[in-house]
């Protein structure tokens, strides 16, 4: 908050950022009640070429700035901001299980234990339970498998015995 003091006493009430990188990210934070703040992308205030130096940058930017030819990016308010972080992080989270529940399912098909052919999903109660047993011992896939389902897949208690039989390695059962 130092810095929005100083911003405000020595009043700066106008400021033009190169946005690139997320390094002004956290300064803009701070600032944006206080100070009119432009964000200028890179490409339209790129310097003519030879020796760049930050004190010649941000007088060339300022310069554009001044003469009214900085365009400014569009900055949502605050709390749409955090909206789209909010939504990006779910997004990317998503993606990760996703991503995750192909890998054990391409495991499973690798090993030939074909659970996806006989449940409805793979990732049901009874299909983990099943799947955590086993993980638990790769090797053993003689196991009485009725006391780990649940509700109407028990009616397919002689084809789940079938899709489980197959070979999980114990290397593959830690992947």
């Amino acid at each position: 908050m130092s810095c929005q003091n100083g911003f405000v006493r020595i009043t700066v009430r106008m400021s033009v950022w190169n946005s690139s990188g997320k390094y002004w990210i956290p300064m803009f934070n701070v600032l944006e009640d206080s100070c009119n703040i432009t964000l200028a992308h890179p490409k339209y205030v790129k310097a003519i070429r030879g020796k760049k130096t930050d004190k010649k940058d941000a007088k060339w930017i300022a310069d554009l700035f001044k003469h009214d030819l900085v365009a400014g990016s569009f900055m949502p308010p605050h709390a749409i901001r955090q909206l789209r972080d909010l939504i990006r992080y779910r997004f990317k989270r998503t993606n990760i299980m996703s991503s995750e529940k192909n890998h054990l399912q391409n495991r499973l098909t690798v090993s030939n234990i074909q659970l996806g052919h006989v449940v409805s999903d793979t990732f049901g109660k009874s299909s983990m339970n099943i799947i955590e047993k086993l993980l638990k011992n790769p090797l053993n896939t003689t196991f009485d498998i009725e006391p780990f389902i649940h509700g109407s897949i028990k009616t397919k208690l002689p084809e789940l015995e079938l899709a489980i039989d197959g070979l999980i390695t114990p290397e593959k059962a830690v992947i």
